[in-house]
């Protein structure tokens, strides 16, 4: 990797600049108030109980003592959120641990709308009532993972079953109201004995496509950034590739589809609400490995120049992007040595109150 793209020590608090086409930090002062602070996220995922979540923070905080020089986000289930924002309280941190005004309450995602009948959701201004502070949008879990577990390319495939197109074959014949031509043409066809094999194969490549795809759309995670941004509730966008995506060469063209979609409508004054997130999919979950420090580094590069192409220098400069996927105590260091890099959401090392003090107190000495 190139001098430029790695500074040592990896600063906590800094400036960026761009120069001869590079991005780079400079270091500033602890505290500085205009200074970049890195943002060390912990998303809980579906774990741990209200009360186990409370003593899981408390832990951290008596490990990172007196830590005010960066930003801790912590992520809990739904029925979490409000006895953790009790517990937060930012005069309580301060008496307890000196720490509180750099502590933030996240959300793992919300609705577009602000209420109706949308049973099991939960609205930006819901969240915005118990005092969550930022809500993270788009995370891989919802653009793709979730989609093999909601069952809806299963219930595709077996609609390409045989028997379910010959009933719906003689169900469709039967109306008053005939479908177009083509459509019973399609269905006669795959119906057809010599067919088989292609009516087989179809069904299994849906099915294994949807598995993929089937997970909320760039346009429903645009609303979700608007409802979220006019609710006063700050965004942490996610983005990132999948394995297919990785070997075809199509991270750049996916990541700019999702930004610009995702974005879309954001104003200039309104990017210092929104933190971005990359997480390469293929690289998050157990037995996976992080992106190498070179990748992550021409990503976010790439990511902050869209930035610049959308709102300008001034603007991507401060902008924090952080990486997800993999992080851990031995790793978070080398990769907040990145000139693109303002932090990282992290995913099951965020469970263990050691690991995750460590990632916060990155540069630093252990805690005792």
């Amino acid at each position: 990797m190139s001098a430029s793209k790695i500074i040592a020590p990896p600063y906590r608090n800094y400036y960026r600049q761009r120069t001869a086409n590079q991005w780079r930090k400079i270091p500033a002062e602890r505290g500085d108030p205009s200074a970049i602070r890195p943002f060390l996220a912990g998303n809980w995922k579906m774990n741990l109980i209200p009360r186990a979540g409370v003593a899981l923070a408390a832990r951290i905080f008596d490990l990172c003592r007196d830590i005010k020089d960066v930003d801790m986000g912590f992520a809990p289930p739904f029925t979490g959120l409000s006895t953790l924002a009790d517990y937060i309280e930012p005069d309580f941190l301060r008496r307890e641990y000196g720490i509180g005004r750099n502590v933030f309450l996240l959300a793992q995602d919300t609705f577009f709308e602000s209420k109706g009948a949308f049973t099991g959701e939960i609205s930006a201004d819901m969240l915005a009532a118990i005092g969550v502070d930022r809500v993270i949008v788009g995370h891989s879990d919802r653009r793709a993972n979730l989609g093999k577990y909601f069952g809806f390319s299963s219930s595709v495939a077996r609609r390409l079953s045989k028997n379910f197109l010959t009933h719906t074959f003689t169900q469709l014949k039967s109306r008053e109201q005939q479908l177009h031509p083509q459509v019973f043409a399609a269905i006669e066809h795959l119906l057809d004995e010599q067919n088989s094999d292609v009516l087989a194969g179809l069904a299994t490549f849906l099915e294994t496509e949807l598995n993929e795809r089937a997970g909320e759309s760039d346009d429903a995670i645009q609303r979700k950034v608007q409802a979220a941004l006019a609710n006063g509730v700050q965004v942490i966008f996610c983005c990132g590739e999948n394995k297919e995506a990785r070997r075809a060469h199509e991270t750049f063209n996916l990541l700019e589809r999702q930004i610009r979609m995702g974005l879309e409508g954001v104003a200039r004054h309104t990017m210092s609400e929104v933190i971005i997130a990359y997480e390469p999919i293929w690289a998050i979950g157990e037995g996976a490995q992080p992106a190498p420090l070179e990748q992550i580094a021409e990503v976010h590069d790439f990511i902050r120049n869209l930035l610049m192409d959308l709102y300008g220098e001034q603007i991507a400069a401060r902008v924090r992007i952080l990486y997800g996927g993999n992080v851990k105590p031995d790793n978070i260091a080398a990769m907040m040595q990145l000139a693109g890099v303002d932090g990282a959401l992290v995913g099951g090392a965020s469970l263990n109150a050691a690991d995750f003090a460590k990632i916060i107190r990155f540069g630093l000495p252990d805690a005792v």
